[in-house]
């Protein structure tokens, strides 16, 4: 009786995973990103998720993205020009310091570097479609499709959105030299080639932030002007005067 109601369970949180939606990783203000091109009025940003911490927030499994070699890459792009703008992620590649050329994985390959391994007792007992693993790959592998920068056309004055996937050594831990390359096409005869730097790191950590004083009589600043403090992609810091 009780091997009835887990088989049950089991079956209910698969039934439920499957009518959930992914949710769209919101983008920013093209001048946000870091690590972005503009050629003929349209702008390319790309946005590396490396860290465990980013790929997890942003994917269903994702704490194991880096340990399994999967780097997704966040790419936004914005049509500024008075063309239609053709997409094929496809031809996206990412450039390493030693000249050595990655080509973007499909879902389903990106989807298979961090599969989890089902049991054989799951098989054995027929829980393919329930078990607990089964359930987990299904949710990753939507949001791996599902986030996935899809081949399209952008019209004048629109954007895209999407994630690329490469496959990277599982112990890389720093990202600099490397490059994101990619050609748009806004006419049959005519290409628009990017090769836009990246960097990101692993192994420096985020320094804590300063505890804020209590008791003091020194008047505090408004946020308008207050300088704002952004931990640099490279590890390093950049202070923004309230000019800017």
């Amino acid at each position: 009786m009780r091997k009835g109601v887990y088989c049950l369970w089991l079956i209910t949180i698969a039934a439920v995973a499957c009518v959930r939606t992914p949710a769209a990783i919101p983008t920013q203000a093209m001048d946000v990103y870091e690590f972005r091109q503009t050629q003929s009025s349209v702008s390319v940003a790309v946005d590396p998720f490396f860290t465990a911490g980013r790929t997890q927030a942003a994917f269903r499994g994702g704490e194991d993205f880096p340990e399994k070699g999967l780097l997704p890459v966040q790419v936004v792009i914005e049509n500024g020009s008075s063309e239609d703008i053709q997409v094929d992620p496809r031809g996206f590649r990412l450039i390493r310091g030693n000249g050595r050329s990655e080509i973007t994985l499909s879902s389903y390959d990106a989807f298979s570097m961090v599969k989890l391994p089902i049991g054989w007792w799951a098989l054995g007992a027929g829980f393919v479609g329930g078990s607990v693993p089964a359930y987990r790959n299904e949710a990753r592998q939507r949001d791996i499709e599902a986030r996935e920068l899809k081949e399209t056309t952008i019209a004048p004055g629109k954007s895209a959105a999407g994630f690329v996937y490469f496959a990277i050594e599982e112990n890389e831990k720093n990202l600099a030299g490397s490059h994101i390359a990619l050609v748009l096409k806004p006419a049959a005869d005519r290409e628009l080639a990017y090769n836009i730097p990246i960097a990101g790191r692993r192994d420096i950590p985020v320094p804590p932030k300063s505890p804020q004083p209590t008791g003091s009589s020194a008047p505090s600043r408004s946020p308008a002007q207050s300088p704002s403090r952004t931990e640099g992609t490279g590890g390093g810091v950049i202070i923004r005067s309230p000019a800017q």
